[in-house]
């Protein structure tokens, strides 16, 4: 790693922590006594709450025009089970993940019809116009086709890696709903080692059909 990559990567780093607690806590303050690892919890929530962790709730950016449009205000965590899942931890204002971003699109196009799912989740603030903005505008600047929706706390202290909040990260799950790798920054090799776990939790996933889609939240659910 360079000077440069490693500096932006501080900076970065910086930014997301910045973001995090000028959010009033929203994803920093949790109920959790600890933050949570890969040895901690090891998977996506289970429907209608049935196993350990409850089920999250994600508010999808409203996006009316684009191949990221969408029709659904919310989308539970739970319905990502069953299909090898990718969530791509992002700030709309970080340059690196503006440059990463197309990839993650071009991933999304390569695997959507095997039945993968990615589900990109901003840390901007749903409650703040400026951050909604901002976020739209990252997806239209950057083309992405695949659901955006803001991070939460929950997802933060679940998911994130404990002891590196840089973005972008990517988390990914294999279709029985269990973590199985996080990647922090995006390049050559980093891309290469993405798809090879994604192909890896394929080879190991039944049959899924390309009609599968995620779910979006019951009107009746409860936003975490």
């Amino acid at each position: 790693m360079n000077h440069s990559y490693a500096h932006r990567r501080q900076i970065f780093r910086a930014g997301f922590w910045l973001r995090l607690v000028a959010a009033s806590f929203v994803l920093l303050t949790v109920t959790w006594a600890k933050p949570l690892g890969l040895a901690d919890v090891t998977e996506l929530p289970k429907a209608n709450g049935a196993g350990d962790i409850p089920d999250i709730m994600i508010e999808l950016v409203p996006v009316k025009m684009g191949p990221a449009a969408s029709r659904s205000k919310h989308l539970m965590l739970s319905s990502l089970r069953g299909r090898v899942t990718l969530l791509d931890l992002f700030w709309s204002r970080c340059p690196h993940c503006e440059e990463h971003a197309p990839h993650i699109a071009e991933l999304y196009n390569q695997y959507r019809q095997r039945g993968v799912n990615v589900l990109g989740l901003a840390t901007d603030r749903s409650d703040n116009p400026d951050d909604v903005a901002s976020v739209k505008s990252f997806i239209t600047k950057t083309k992405v086709n695949y659901p955006i929706g803001f991070i939460t706390s929950e997802v933060v202290n679940l998911y994130a890696d404990p002891k590196d909040r840089g973005v972008p990260q990517m988390v990914l799950f294999g279709a029985d709903g269990k973590l199985v790798k996080r990647i922090i920054g995006w390049d050559e090799a980093r891309g290469k080692e993405l798809r090879q776990a994604i192909d890896a939790q394929l080879a190991k996933a039944p049959a899924s059909k390309s009609t599968n889609q995620a779910k979006p939240a019951s009107p009746k659910a409860k936003k975490s």
